[in-house]
């Protein structure tokens, strides 16, 4: 290096390296290598009242956290990731590069604070079990005992609850993470169809377009319902959570008010208002900001978008022409199937259109995962063919074959 002297003395099993020119003589960095492919290069300063030998600190953006737990599943690291996300912590348990359990200092991300989020459990289900919970005696043992859940339900509620103290991981722009390779382990496990990677992959999408979400929040931004409340309350109750937020919109329609009476941390309850509206049931408004840029790596996904909306066009005017009704409810009844219980992705209006906060919030969720931008890609061909299936079956499957050729010969 021109005009740089460096020195380099190897000490043990690291390279200690000093003499840059942004560095003091007691800020040298530290080479370690961590296999044969990778070193890791660092600052004294780093280690600096840190017990190097059990515990390693660092703060990270939500990139680069989400390859660092992807970095240990391929490891195959076992112990504790905690991570301050700025509104609790959080601790991701590993064993051989899986999650097997996740804890949080956080009240709102208990088991029956969860639970009762995802209706699962009823408010009052809620609080007379927490009563009788004690220092032997935990709270899912009492829904047990008390039959509100089964010994099956208690497992699927345990990984719910594991899979939202990671999503929450991601709802942050900056995290602080410490390493434990060396922790007890937790008293339950639990175990996931799905690897730790692609766990890790599902919660860094929800985080994104929950970000995106929250950018779209201004001081005097409003939530409008879409149908009446007693529309609404036939699937979402009163008592339930997102009953109860719907009659809050019902009553004041400001986001600031509604976080100020919202008995959750103001994250959560952002993250309630992106499921109302990304399932159609509330609007931003105003909402004047422009659709996201899409990247030239997005472009099977643009292509995926303009697809739909060729096909519903050309099988709604085969619908008008046989003077039939468009099956909109057999439409909507496969999107919703389709969504994740992480992330409600699809919704369209009555004309079968997807609304504009749900391609928002489908581009903002893919832009940065290849992964969850084909999951996407995938969900949206599927809708495509239950389209022209259905419109085979209730028309003319000729008409239908027709469009299909089209859109494999990409005349759209």
């Amino acid at each position: 290096m021109d005009g740089v002297n460096l020195t380099v003395e190897r000490q043990n099993d690291a390279l200690l390296i000093a003499g840059f020119p942004e560095a003091t003589e007691q800020s040298p960095w530290r080479a370690e290598l961590l296999d044969e492919n990778r070193i890791l290069l660092r600052s004294d300063d780093m280690l600096q009242n840190a017990n190097k030998q059990n515990r390693g600190t660092a703060s990270l953006s939500v990139f680069v956290m989400r390859d660092f737990l992807i970095g240990l599943a391929q490891s195959g690291f076992s112990g504790v990731v905690a991570v301050d996300t700025g509104f609790g912590v959080k601790r991701l348990f590993l064993n051989d590069g899986k999650l097997v359990f996740a804890g949080s200092n956080l009240i709102d991300d208990r088991l029956g604070e969860v639970l009762f989020r995802e209706s699962k459990i009823s408010l009052d289900d809620l609080t007379s079990s927490a009563a009788e919970v004690t220092k032997v005696r935990k709270f899912g043992q009492v829904l047990v005992s008390s039959s509100i859940l089964t010994k099956v339900d208690l497992w699927d509620a345990l990984k719910l609850q594991v899979r939202q103290i990671l999503r929450s991981i991601f709802m942050s722009d900056q995290l602080f993470c410490e390493i434990h390779p060396v922790a007890a382990p937790p008293s339950t496990e639990v175990v996931f169809a799905e690897s730790f990677a692609q766990l890790v992959q599902e919660a860094f999408s929800y985080g994104a377009a929950y970000r995106a979400f929250l950018s779209r929040l201004r001081a005097e931004t409003e939530v409008a319902l879409q149908s009446s409340v007693e529309t609404l309350q036939l699937t979402y109750p009163a008592g339930t959570f997102y009953g109860d937020i719907i009659s809050l919109i019902a009553q004041e329609r400001s986001v600031q008010t509604l976080l100020d009476q919202s008995k959750l941390i103001d994250a959560y309850t952002v993250g309630a208002l992106m499921h109302l509206v990304n399932s159609g049931i509330c609007k931003i408004i105003p909402d004047n900001d422009p659709l996201p840029k899409m990247s030239p790596t997005m472009a099977a996904l643009k292509n995926t978008l303009d697809s739909y909306a060729f096909v519903l066009q050309s099988l709604r005017k085969v619908f008008t022409t046989a003077q039939k009704d468009f099956p909109i409810a057999d439409l909507r009844n496969f999107i919703e199937r389709l969504n994740d219980t992480s992330i409600q992705t699809f919704f369209v209006d009555d004309l079968g259109n997807l609304e504009r906060d749900c391609v928002i919030s489908i581009i903002s969720q893919s832009q940065d995962s290849l992964d969850r931008l084909q999951v996407v890609v995938n969900r949206i061909e599927s809708v495509i063919q239950f389209m022209l299936q259905i419109t085979g079956d209730h028309l003319d499957f000729k008409a239908a074959q027709a469009i299909r050729h089209e859109l494999r010969t990409g005349n759209t």
